[in-house]
């Protein structure tokens, strides 16, 4: 039988053994990791074409993260960047955070960073007690998500119930050596209720975290106060071994407060969330294909207010009504075929629009991929999408992508994508306006813009063993369109400077990704990767602003004992470009990780964070991300 069926029913059995459904706790033995978000079915890492990370459930306990922007911090060509308010978003391959599609087990949730200044809420829609993994692709993946995935995916992959009873409560206490404390539980539930047919997983969680006042002035907040409920449940039925239909509900509620000062004064700035998604999915896996659906909400409201405005501010919500599904199958012996399309509507409720504060904007999308097994060792995937908004003609995303087995041991990577991504629905409002920057100058919305479109190379090579992964890859993206603001009345005047939103930018990013991992022994491994970004905005000839030019990330990984495991982390950051021909400097950080399982059920987790006391802040004026300094955790996972 050919390598790609042979890689399907790899997939497939591991698909159709979930359907009993499994546990990551104990997962059974897998010949190699196997991934999703590439092609949208299962697919063995190594033959998946894409440049594609993993982070998986023990890495995410390890790191203790509370969010993406932890999980991600550490992975291969990936940047974690400031928004505004000490908020962070992701970047991949340097580019805008805005360009990355942010997905939950394969379904967009509600994005708030092209609509909403200074957010990141996208970052932690589920407790982070119900992710199994967390998949990276890096590099445009429109040809088979359409819109806003321009600069890659960020895929949340929950857990599943075991055929027996499974909880999991853990809790986990950090302290800073100034203020900020942190605190945080979380709870997992999940079993059976009906043998072989009916399951249920419920998650939830709570964060909270004290305000961290700036050393220069301590009415003002360098880190804001969060406190955050969340929860997720599922039910799973199972008709039979090959057949699954999923509901799933997750709701999530969170303050967040910091104190500010702006030219008017001392200020204090207070921020309500609430989201929600509601969804139903049904999935069918045979030996010829699978057949996936999904109909679903997701919704994200916003209410803020401001102590130095007299009137509380009107709330925004962004909320998405997707209908989406796809199937594939095999075409004869060498090709594998995936349909498939979406129809999507996009609602922002702001004041600030036309339509009493209402705009909408319908999406619809289809898309076909082949991939087409030449050879065994040769692989070509090939694929088109057509999306079409309400505001435009259609745009067309092709991709072609090639994988080549040299050996058993060696793979080749490389191929060519195209993305774009529609304007946001307040920059496509004529009659939008809002006072920004701390009323430096007013921004105004233009009906006329067009999408933003990227165009992007890669290719590279990897050499995986039992004890060895080497790899290196090199890859170009060019950037057209970009939206952004530009003076166009009483420029440099302060509460009467006029901007409006324009395509005005081109760019050009080029860079290198090399990885390494080395097994020494069964107790000892270590880790490396480097990334290098060298950018160039095309109309002013100057580097891309926060963008580093190089970034490292280092581990060494020791299990003296079966028990217990420890690792040392460093991440270096290189200068990167902060406009005027001025840099802010590079930089380190070194983390301590530590776990020991006393009895299988029972786990002892800590860690220092920022060993040697960094303050960003006070070395540079320079830096947009806030260091807080060191922090101690330690924290408790019990099992039953």
């Amino acid at each position: 039988m050919l390598r790609l069926k042979k890689l399907f029913l790899l997939g497939s059995s591991i698909s159709c053994a979930c359907f009993a459904p499994l546990t990551s706790a104990e997962e059974p033995a897998r010949l190699e990791t196997v991934v999703v978000t590439a092609n949208r079915h299962e697919t063995a890492l190594q033959q998946a074409p894409a440049s594609i990370s993993v982070i998986d459930r023990e890495e995410l306990i390890l790191r203790n993260t509370d969010d993406l922007a932890d999980a991600l911090t550490s992975e291969v060509g990936i940047a974690v960047t400031s928004v505004g308010q000490s908020r962070r978003g992701i970047s991949i391959r340097g580019m805008p955070v805005n360009h990355t599609l942010y997905l939950v087990d394969g379904q967009r949730v509600s994005s708030s960073n092209s609509v909403m200044a200074h957010t990141d809420f996208e970052l932690g829609w589920l407790p982070s007690v119900a992710i199994e993994r967390v998949e990276v692709v890096r590099g445009p993946l429109s040809s088979l998500y359409g819109a806003d995935a321009l600069g890659g995916v960020v895929n949340t992959i929950t857990r599943v119930p075991d055929e027996e009873f499974y909880g999991e409560i853990s809790s986990t206490l950090t302290r800073l050596s100034g203020d900020g404390d942190t605190g945080k539980a979380n709870l997992y539930l999940a079993g059976p209720l009906i043998k072989d047919k009916l399951a249920f997983s419920f998650s939830g969680g709570v964060f909270e975290r004290d305000n961290l006042s700036s050393s220069d002035d301590e009415r003002v907040s360098d880190i804001e106060e969060r406190s955050t409920r969340d929860g997720q449940a599922k039910l799973f039925w199972t008709p039979n071994d090959k057949q699954r239909i999923t509901f799933s509900y997750a709701t999530g509620d969170e303050e967040r407060e910091r104190d500010s000062l702006s030219r008017s004064g001392y200020y204090n700035l207070h921020d309500e969330m609430d989201r929600e998604q509601i969804s139903l999915a049904y999935q069918g896996t045979w030996n010829w294909g699978h057949l996936k659906l999904n109909a679903y909400q997701s919704s994200l409201e916003r209410q803020q207010n401001r102590t130095n405005e007299p009137e509380p501010r009107a709330p925004q919500e962004v909320k998405d009504r997707v209908l989406d599904g796809h199937v594939g199958r095999f075409v004869g012996r060498d090709h594998f075929v995936t349909v498939g399309g979406q129809l999507r509507e996009e609602t922002l409720v702001e004041a600030r629009l036309t339509n009493n504060g209402e705009s909408n904007a319908n999406h619809k999308n289809i898309f076909i991929q082949d991939e087409w097994q030449l050879t065994d060792a040769l692989m070509l995937v090939g694929g088109l999408a057509l999306d079409n908004h309400d505001e435009y003609d259609n745009e067309i995303s092709p991709r072609l992508y090639a994988v080549y087995q040299i050996t058993d041991n060696i793979t080749f990577r490389g191929g060519y994508g195209e993305g774009f991504r529609a304007p946001s629905l307040t920059q496509l409002s004529a009659d939008y306006e809002v006072l920004a920057a701390g009323g430096r100058f007013w921004v105004e919305g233009n009906a006329e813009l067009d999408p933003e479109r990227s165009k992007t190379y890669e290719v590279g090579i990897e050499y995986r063993d039992s004890h060895l992964l080497l790899s290196g890859k090199f890859f170009a993206n060019s950037l057209e369109d970009l939206v952004k603001t530009h003076c166009y009345a009483d420029c440099g005047i302060r509460g009467s400077e006029r901007r409006r939103y324009d395509n005005i930018d081109e760019s050009r990013i080029r860079g290198i990704e090399a990885e390494l991992k080395y097994q020494l022994s069964n107790q000892l491994n270590v880790g490396l990767n480097y990334t290098y970004l060298d950018t160039e905005n095309l109309g002013t000839n100057q580097p891309l602003q926060d963008r580093p030019e190089h970034m490292a990330n280092a581990s060494i990984n020791w299990s003296p004992i079966a028990a217990m495991n420890l690792r040392w982390r460093t991440e270096y950051v290189g200068k990167q470009y902060v406009g005027s021909d001025n840099y802010a400097p590079s930089y380190d950080l070194h983390y301590l990780d530590m776990s020991y399982a006393f009895d299988g059920k029972l786990t002892f987790f800590a860690g220092i964070e920022n060993i040697f006391d960094e303050r960003l802040q006070d070395e540079s004026d320079y830096y947009s991300t806030i260091e807080p300094g060191r922090e101690f955790r330690v924290g408790l996972t019990a099992s039953f």
